[in-house]
């Protein structure tokens, strides 16, 4: 009797562990939930802290005083909102398809200092502002791939923080700064996706490497 109920208990034991660890088992592998107003939340956080930089010439750049060349313009109001120097500065040229040669009077634009330029070549261009959620368009339910969770969202946004030397009729031409002003009433659209670390939601830059 005893050597039985010994037995008995043992299988109990035995039988209460193995469902409790399927139970744990089930529960760290549960689809987690992901709301409309956390995707909001996470998506305007990321996006506000994603400056957004325009590149339409290198500097240094050289341009004749009397040029009507749409960059002649555009230098020029970088220069007035003191994002650039500029300094004078005369050549001598070759004139083409001759052998003679002429004096060119030029302004030559440039960064402050070295490490302006220096900040300007690793981010790309010149700071205009940065993105904001609109709205969302669609969110998918949580997915799994390679062991982590994954959410897809399709947003409109717009940008935010412009500065004032977007609204210049020089800047007219450049179409890429023309839509972000109208982006308040004209959104951009894009695809986004969040991530699920083990914990909780965060965004995920770029798209999962297995889509």
């Amino acid at each position: 009797m005893i050597i039985r109920w010994c037995l008995n208990t043992l299988l109990s034991l035995l039988l209460f562990s193995f469902a409790m660890s399927v139970s744990f088992a089930s529960a760290s592998s549960a689809q987690p939930i992901l709301t409309n107003n956390q995707a909001i939340r996470i998506i305007d956080s990321a996006l506000k802290i994603q400056p957004l930089f325009w590149q339409g010439f290198s500097v240094p750049y050289s341009i004749e005083r009397a040029s009507r060349h749409p960059d002649a313009s555009m230098l020029e109001v970088l220069f007035n909102h003191g994002l650039l120097t500029r300094s004078k500065e005369t050549k001598v040229v070759e004139i083409a398809n001759s052998n003679r040669k002429r004096i060119a009077l030029n302004y030559r634009y440039d960064f402050r200092d070295q490490q302006t330029g220096a900040l300007f070549q690793s981010q790309g261009g010149f700071y205009y502002g940065h993105g904001r959620l609109k709205n969302i368009l669609k969110l998918s339910k949580p997915y799994l791939i390679d062991g982590d969770y994954y959410a897809e969202a399709y947003i409109q946004w717009y940008v935010a923080d412009l500065q004032d030397w977007v609204d210049a009729p020089a800047f007219d031409t450049e179409r890429l700064l023309r839509r972000s002003l109208e982006s308040t009433q004209k959104p951009f659209e894009k695809r986004v996706f969040l991530q699920h670390n083990g914990d909780s939601w965060g965004f995920w830059k770029g798209s999962p490497a297995a889509l």
